[in-house]
């Protein structure tokens, strides 16, 4: 029985129409991938989150002026930096792990081969 779950700040995001609306196109979504046999059994279901219940970055929302300020900007700034720095040590790691592994080839290739020359 799949279950699609939407969240999102009551009186805030979508009004009934819309939800309705959200319910169909997003069941409709989910059977164009897995055929027509799972929508007697797909439950979609809206949780409206009272407003205040719900934080981005620790900021009880809707804080529109968060939103759009330097401090959530900044948070952005952070996180793109941490994230540059992790994809850069990875691609080093990878490529030592690629050198060393072909270094390693080919002091196996010369073990191999080596002991058979002459």
């Amino acid at each position: 029985m799949p279950i699609i779950h939407i969240s999102f700040i009551k009186d805030v995001v979508a009004n009934e129409e819309q939800m309705r609306d959200l319910q169909q196109k997003m069941t409709d979504t989910f059977i164009s991938v897995v055929g027509e046999v799972a929508r007697p059994y797909t439950y979609c279901i809206i949780n409206e989150v009272p407003q205040m219940h719900w934080s981005i970055g620790g900021r009880p929302m809707p804080d529109l002026a968060f939103l759009v300020g330097p401090d959530y900007a900044g948070y952005h700034a952070r996180a793109n930096d941490i994230m540059r720095g992790v994809i850069t040590q990875a691609s080093e790691d990878g490529q030592a792990a690629a050198t060393n592994g072909a270094q390693e080839k080919a002091r196996r290739a010369d073990a191999i081969w080596g002991g058979q020359e002459g």
